[in-house]
């Protein structure tokens, strides 16, 4: 019985299989330690999805007992996934509040048919002048909120921060934010 003999593979032939497999291999490998090698030196991109400051950790809040300003406990709303934003009113700020209201109104009628899944928290005295909304809730001021908020303004222009739906503080605006910045990213975590 004769067995057939098999034929010889042609070296060039052979070289280009190795070298596509390599080339393959390389491909699918190089991005993960190009990401390895980013991560491990701290390398972090300059432009972030969101416009807000990310917090890290999370400061969380559900388990303050939050009163509205008519004193009415304020409940929170997971199972509603209902987001907040906190804003902490800071003394005398009088029209540069009243602003930020009116943008506050803009940033909740933009959300359009999600709008009442978003609730404003107005923290202190609400100054006079402002217009408020339907879900504009004005509440007490509250000593333990603030003492763990981050960066929380004590003058000027308060401070924002959007809160999830299970009381974590999730991003912050400092006083001198864009409430454009604050509607783009409220439009986002709300879809």
């Amino acid at each position: 019985m004769n067995v057939p003999h098999p034929t010889p593979i042609d070296p060039v032939r052979r070289r280009r299989s190795r070298l596509m497999l390599v080339g393959v291999f390389a491909l699918f490998t190089l991005p993960f330690f190009a990401a390895a090698l980013l991560h491990l030196s701290g390398w972090k991109p300059t432009d972030t999805r969101n416009r807000g400051e990310l917090l890290s950790p999370m400061v969380q809040l559900d388990d303050l007992q939050l009163v509205r300003a008519d004193g009415t406990p304020y409940a929170w709303a997971p199972y509603d996934r209902r987001w907040q934003i906190a804003v902490v009113a800071t003394p005398g700020c009088a029209q540069v509040c009243v602003d930020l209201i009116e943008g506050l109104d803009k940033v909740w009628q933009l959300q359009g048919r999600r709008a009442d899944r978003l609730d404003v928290l107005w923290f202190g005295d609400v100054p006079a002048g402002a217009v408020p909304f339907r879900r504009f809730v004005p509440m007490q001021q509250n000593v333990d909120l603030s003492a763990r908020l981050p960066g929380l303004a004590t003058q000027g222009r308060p401070t924002a921060y959007l809160i999830d739906p299970n009381g974590n503080v999730a991003l912050r605006y400092g006083a001198d934010f864009d409430v454009a910045d604050l509607r783009e990213d409220t439009a986002r975590m709300l879809k």
